[in-house]
């Protein structure tokens, strides 16, 4: 195959067939580290061992697009074609589930909510930035714009939400603010008439919930993109850590803990936990959740 002929932007008619016909092939161990590797290296994303015939079907819509017979051949494109990143780009929301929803684990997002009212009423604060990494689509970021909205914050002062994520397809859908019922399933009847115009099959956020949120692209292991931001009051990186290996792990929450002030605090899945990995973060348990506060290093 000549890598000069491959067009990654448009797929063959046979493409579905390719697909189904490279799912049979064998993924051998020596392809296997090499991939899961490279991957591992780039975003943080880690296939255990016996995962090995998931990543091999994962990878084979991408080489069946690409009309790439061997995994060999796709390893070599992704490391050394002048597409090769771009095809990381388009290859990454393959690898995880994109699960997401309105209202998702709210019981944190309530304590992070009372936790920004206490400290407008203690200290007066006037400004506070949250980031919700590995963002998805949004629904987390703007779930806690139209939390704030209902607890009159944005009266007291300003919020700056940002949402991001290595995936740039999905941040263009977050940045549309269409939506549909499946979105909305944890969403009450009420909210959703208050803060939704439904069009046909979607729900289209309100534009004053819209303009609460920005996004950007980013690499949450690497420390770039969360060097822009600084005395962070909140990170949210909720259902992402599941993917990770726990160097990736320990390498990201170190870069979350130069982010954060002083008093912000780390919002993880309910699934998720830090206590093994790191005692950077302390946990600071409360009734049906928790939250990661900075130890003293």
């Amino acid at each position: 195959m000549n890598f000069n002929t491959i067009n990654g932007t448009e797929a063959a008619p046979d493409v579905a067939e390719r697909e189904s016909a490279y799912r049979e092939k064998a993924l051998s161990e020596f392809e296997f580290r090499l991939l899961r590797d490279y991957i591992h290296d780039y975003c943080g994303i880690f296939f255990e061992d016996a995962k090995i015939q998931t990543l091999a079907i994962r990878l084979s819509s991408r080489m069946a697009v690409l009309d790439i017979g061997s995994f060999s051949e796709y390893y070599n494109y992704l490391k050394f074609h002048p597409r090769g990143g771009e095809e990381m780009a388009d290859l990454i929301p393959r690898l995880t589930n994109n699960e997401t929803y309105f209202f998702r684990e709210i019981n944190q997002l309530s304590l992070l909510v009372a936790r920004l009212k206490e400290k407008i009423k203690k200290d007066g604060a006037e400004n506070f930035q949250v980031l919700s990494c590995g963002c998805s689509s949004g629904e987390e970021a703007y779930t806690l714009a139209i939390m704030l909205e209902e607890a009159g914050v944005y009266d007291q002062c300003k919020v700056d939400i940002t949402g991001m994520d290595i995936d740039q397809k999905i941040l263009q859908k977050a940045e549309s603010a269409e939506f549909t019922a499946y979105s909305l399933r944890a969403t009450g009847r009420e909210t959703a008439d208050r803060y939704f115009l439904r069009d046909g099959e979607k729900y289209l956020l309100n534009e004053r919930i819209r303009k609460r949120v920005r996004f950007v692209r980013g690499n949450m292991i690497d420390r770039h993109p969360l060097g822009m931001f600084k005395n962070v009051d909140a990170i949210l990186c909720r259902n992402v850590f599941i993917y990770f290996s726990d160097s990736a792990i320990c390498r990201t929450v170190e870069s979350f803990y130069e982010t954060l002030a002083g008093d912000g605090c780390l919002l993880l899945g309910h699934s998720e936990s830090l206590a093994r990995i790191t005692d950077i973060f302390i946990t600071e348990r409360h009734k049906n959740t928790m939250i990661y506060v900075k130890s003293e290093k």
